[in-house]
């Protein structure tokens, strides 16, 4: 006999469930399936930024190295983020190469790493732009039926536009000085 306030079928589906309640209005699986996606665009970017992190000439810009690596910092930690909130909602995080570089590739995003300083920023800020957009749509699509989703992909999109911002500058002083 159950003593407790709640029934044994009440705790069941509490287990099974989860955070996902009936107020939850979006399809957890399509959720998720979104997520992976955006998650293999920053676990490919993160690839991505430690690759020009690696290349690039500390001597010919400094601060360039530890901008590409503060890069790849972050674009890990938003693929944790993701991966965290995947698994809250029942599915399981994208982890498998072949995979993440499919779900990379489904968004147009796929590591490069180009000859000079300069086309190292920009493929990195055309990834960051296609990230911009993505993360954009899932905003909207998500509106308030999925309000934590939303709350997270929302602080990811504003350090990625933050970062996008710092490299559209970047490229814009450097062709400065070449005129």
């Amino acid at each position: 006999m159950n003593t407790s306030r709640y029934s044994d079928e009440e705790l069941r589906h509490a287990i099974a469930q989860g955070p996902i309640t009936a107020a939850y209005q979006a399809d957890p699986h399509a959720v998720t399936q979104e997520l992976n996606r955006l998650r293999a665009t920053e676990l490919a970017s993160f690839l991505q930024y430690q690759q020009h992190a690696y290349m690039a000439v500390s001597l010919l810009a400094p601060g360039l190295k530890h901008a590409f690596q503060a890069q790849a910092a972050l674009a890990m930690q938003h693929a944790d983020v993701l991966g965290e909130r995947i698994q809250q909602l029942g599915g399981l995080p994208v982890f498998q190469p072949g995979e993440i570089a499919q779900q990379a590739a489904a968004e147009h995003v796929q590591p490069e790493h180009g000859t000079t300083l300069a086309e190292m920023v920009a493929e990195n800020l055309v990834v960051k732009r296609r990230q911009i957009a993505a993360y954009t749509v899932l905003i909207r699509e998500l509106g308030d039926k999925d309000l934590t989703t939303g709350h997270l992909v929302v602080g990811i999109l504003v350090a990625t536009e933050k970062q996008a911002t710092e490299l559209a500058a970047y490229l814009k002083r450097n062709a400065q000085t070449r005129s």
